[in-house]
Formats: C-alpha cells, sequence, structure tokens
C-alpha cells in the first residue's frame, strides 16, 4: 500500500568550509542522529492526543490508539556535490498498536495490531497492516492510521534537510582567498605594484641606461623585462 509522498527536492548546498562553493563530494552520516529522532516523534505516541480521526460513510470516529515502535533500521544522510545538497534516507519500522476507535457516544470498538512501514528518498511508504480482528470499516483505520505516520515521518525530513546548516555567521562555502606564507609569490597584473607595471618601470631603466652607455661609448646594460618571468 502506497501512500503519497515523500518527494525531497535538492537545495542548494552548505558544505564544509574546505570546501570552495560546496563544489566537492561530501556526505554527512544522521543515521544515530535519525533513529532518535523518529522514536521521539513516534514511539508511545497517542493517535487520540494528535487529534487523528476515522472516516466512515460520512460519518467521523476518534482514533485512540497507542504506538509503540517494536523495530527501526535504516539510514539518514546528506549528500553535497556541485553546490547542491540532497537529503538521504531509507528505513523500516515495526510498530504496533493498541487501544480503541470511538463513535458517538456509546459506540466503543477494541483495536490491537501491528503495523509497517517501509519508505525511502524518492519514493512512496509503502505500509501493510495486521490486526488482532477483522472490522467493516478497516481500510479507513489503515489509511488514517498511514496518514499519521506520514505525517510525523515529514516533520523528519524537514529536520533532517536542515541538518548541516553553518556554524559561522556568514556563508557556509566560505570565500577562498589567496594564502601565502612567507617567502611564496603571488603573482598579479594590475595596480602599481602589479606585474605589467614594473616591467613597464623596468623597461624605462633599461632604456635610459643603454641611452647614457651609447653617450659614453660603455657597453649596454639590458634588464629582463619583456617578457613576464612567472
Amino acid at each position: 500500500m502506497a501512500e503519497g509522498g515523500l518527494q525531497v527536492e535538492k537545495q542548494n548546498a552548505q558544505g564544509s568550509s574546505w570546501n570552495a562553493n560546496s563544489y566537492h563530494f561530501e556526505e554527512r552520516d544522521y543515521s544515530t542522529w535519525g533513529k532518535k529522532r523518529l522514536n521521539e516523534l513516534l514511539d508511545k505516541r497517542e493517535t487520540k492526543e494528535a487529534g487523528v480521526v476515522v472516516l466512515h460513510q460520512g460519518q467521523e470516529f476518534t482514533l485512540g490508539l497507542k504506538l509503540e515502535m517494536k523495530k527501526l533500521e535504516g539510514d539518514a544522510w546528506v549528500n553535497i556535490r556541485k553546490g547542491k545538497k540532497m537529503t538521504c534516507f531509507n528505513y523500516e519500522l515495526d510498530l504496533a498498536f493498541k487501544g480503541h476507535i470511538l463513535g458517538g457516544t456509546d459506540n466503543r470498538w477494541d483495536l490491537e495490531g501491528k503495523f509497517f512501514y517501509e519508505v525511502a528518498v524518492g519514493d512512496d511508504p509503502e505500509t501493510r497492516f495486521e490486526f488482532k480482528q477483522r472490522y467493516p470499516f478497516q481500510k479507513a483505520i489503515e489509511a488514517s492510521l498511514s496518514e499519521f505516520v506520514t505525517s510525523q515521518f515529514k516533520i523528519f525530513v524537514t529536520e533532517l534537510g536542515e541538518k548541516g546548516q553553518p556554524q559561522v555567521k556568514d556563508d557556509f562555502a566560505t570565500k577562498v582567498e589567496p594564502r601565502v606564507q612567507k617567502g611564496q609569490y603571488v603573482k598579479y597584473d594590475q595596480g602599481p605594484d602589479g606585474v605589467a607595471a614594473l616591467q613597464e618601470t623596468a623597461k624605462k631603466y633599461s632604456d635610459k641606461m643603454n641611452s647614457d652607455a651609447n653617450q659614453t661609448g660603455q657597453p649596454s646594460k639590458h634588464l629582463h623585462c619583456e617578457h613576464s618571468t612567472h
């Protein structure tokens, strides 16, 4: 049984400080956090407190179940590549439920069973139910319970997508500037101290020396300034 969607769109990446423009591949594992958070969202939860109802033939029934997480397996992680971030996850959940369904003032039916929920990023959840006994509006109960669990999972996915936010005040992908150690050379062309200006100054000085040498009959001296040396 598939329920409508847990699709996650790519987001603008916010990689590590070393990852200029978040271009290079990064992967961050949030599986430990994911299991803890899903237990908080689903284990020992009561559907009546969450306002879950069942609709059947124009009537509204209150679903009063308590959920218990029996099994939780899966992973959650975030990938970053070429300026984009992809939120990824896959989980299998086994939930037990027990309680009742109420209709009107006197109608009350006890409910007990198991709920198997499997989901991966980009796919609709797949669900399966096992009831201790049959009910005439069992499909409506399944739909309401599936919708509740999916709503909790959407909270989880939103929070997972916010993981890895910047820990600094400015952009997470830091601006990269040249880091020059003592003795290193960084070439640049513009400005009064740039290569082009220095070459022009050297050329004028060389021409002047050559002119003076010709007047005195001394050998000419040349400064190597016509071509970039770096």
